[in-house]
C-alpha cells in the first residue's frame, strides 16, 4: 500500500472520529437544551410555591429559580408567566441561561465568543456563580471506580466483622460487676491485690459510689503510692478544700453538703493524712500519664494556693495536704499493673476463669 494512500486513509479516518466525537456532543447538549421547558415550568412551580435559589443547590433548577427571581422584581413582584407565553427576548435569555449551566466548558466558550459583550458578561458570571454540568467519567474509568467501591465495601464488612468478632471475644471472658455492688464485694469477695485496686480508679466519676470504692482503696496499708496520686489528679481537690473548709461556694442546692460532698471531702483527708504520716510504703507501679512529676507539682502548687486562699478568708483545713506524696521523685523502676480484673463504665469485669 502506498504512503499517500495510507495518510488519506488516517485523514478520513480522523475526522470521522472528529465529526462523530461533535455530533455526539452536539446531540447531548441538544437533548440538555431540549429539556428547558421541562424544568423552566418546574421551577415555575417552585417559585410560585415559596422556594427560592440555593447558592450551591441542584443545577440547573437553581439558577432558574434565582434567575425567576429576579425577574419577578423587575415586574413589580408579580408571578413570572408560563413559558408558552415567553417574549422572544425572554425566550432567548432563558435559553442562554439554561445552555450555561449545561453546556461543557469547550461548548460554553465557543458559544459565548458568538454574543454581545452585555451577554458574555452577564452569562460569564452566572456560569461563575453556578458552574457548569459535572464532569462525566468515562466507561472504563466508571467500571474501575465502581469496581474499586465494591473491593472498599466488602474490605470494611470483612473489618468490621473481625472486629465485632474480636470485641465478643474479649467481652465474653468476663462477667460484669455494677458499680452499686463494688464496695461490699471489695469487703467480702475480693482478692486483696494493690494491681487490681489501681484499675477501680478508672470506673466512671459521675457514679457517687466512686467515692467510697476509692476512700476503701486508699485505707489499705498496701495500697500503691502511684494509685493515691492518680486519684488525686482525677479528683477535684480544691472543691473538696472549700467544702472542708467550711465554706459555700460549691455546695449543691439547699446549702446542705450531701454524701458524695462528704465522700469527696473524706477521699482527700485521708490521702492526706497518710502522706504526711508516709504510710504509702509501696511504690512498685509506674506513674500514669497525668501523674508525672510536672504534672504532680502543678496539682501541688494550686493545692497550697487554694489553702492560702482559705486561710486569708479565715478558714482552716481540718486535714493536712498530701505535700510528702506529691513532692516525692518518681521512682527509677516501676511496672503497669499485672491483674485480669479490668473496669469498663460503671462495671468491674470480673474474669471467669478468676478462681
Amino acid at each position: 500500500m502506498r504512503v499517500e494512500t495510507l495518510f488519506w486513509i488516517v485523514v478520513v479516518v480522523l475526522s470521522c472520529l472528529f465529526l462523530l466525537y461533535r455530533h455526539v456532543n452536539r446531540r447531548r447538549l441538544n437533548r440538555a437544551l431540549g429539556k428547558l421547558p421541562e424544568i423552566y415550568d418546574a421551577a415555575r412551580a417552585s417559585f410560585l410555591s415559596g422556594s427560592r435559589a440555593r447558592g450551591h443547590g441542584i443545577l440547573p433548577l437553581d439558577a432558574m429559580l434565582g434567575t425567576l427571581e429576579a425577574f419577578s422584581e423587575a415586574k413589580g413582584g408579580g408571578p413570572p408567566p408560563e413559558f408558552a407565553d415567553l417574549t422572544k427576548r425572554e425566550m432567548r435569555f432563558f435559553e442562554l441561561l439554561h445552555a450555561t449551566t449545561s453546556m461543557s466548558d469547550r461548548e460554553f466558550k465557543r458559544t459565548l465568543a458568538r454574543l454581545s459583550k452585555q451577554e458574555q458578561k452577564t452569562f460569564q458570571e452566572l456560569r461563575d456563580l453556578y458552574g457548569g454540568p459535572a464532569l462525566g467519567k468515562s466507561y472504563p474509568r466508571a467500571r474501575i471506580d465502581r469496581m474499586a467501591a465494591k473491593w472498599r465495601s466488602r474490605r470494611e464488612t470483612k473489618l468490621a466483622a473481625e472486629h465485632q468478632r474480636v470485641e465478643d471475644e474479649y467481652w465474653s471472658r468476663f462477667d460484669q460487676l455494677q458499680i452499686y455492688h463494688v464496695p461490699e464485694w471489695l469487703k467480702t469477695e475480693a482478692p486483696r491485690d494493690p494491681d487490681m485496686w489501681h484499675k477501680l480508679v478508672g470506673l466512671n466519676w459521675d457514679y457517687s459510689e466512686i467515692y467510697d470504692i476509692l476512700l476503701w482503696v486508699v485505707s489499705q496499708p498496701e495500697c500503691d503510692a502511684s494509685t493515691a496520686i492518680l486519684i488525686l489528679q482525677m479528683m477535684a481537690p480544691d472543691v473538696a478544700m472549700e467544702l472542708a473548709s467550711g465554706g459555700t461556694q460549691w455546695l449543691p442546692s439547699g446549702g446542705i453538703a450531701d454524701q458524695i460532698v462528704s465522700s469527696e471531702v473524706g477521699l482527700l483527708a485521708m490521702i492526706g493524712k497518710r502522706s504526711e504520716e508516709e504510710s504509702f510504703v509501696r511504690h512498685e507501679l509506674l506513674p500514669d500519664r497525668p501523674s508525672s512529676e510536672e504534672g504532680n507539682a502543678a496539682l501541688l502548687g494550686m493545692m497550697l494556693d487554694e489553702k492560702q486562699r482559705i486561710e486569708g478568708e479565715g478558714r482552716t483545713l481540718p486535714f493536712p495536704l498530701p505535700v510528702k506524696l506529691l513532692s516525692k521523685p518518681h521512682p527509677p523502676m516501676g511496672r503497669k499493673p499485672k491483674t485480669d480484673y479490668n473496669v469498663h463504665d460503671g462495671c468491674v469485669l470480673l474474669p471467669k476463669s478468676r478462681p
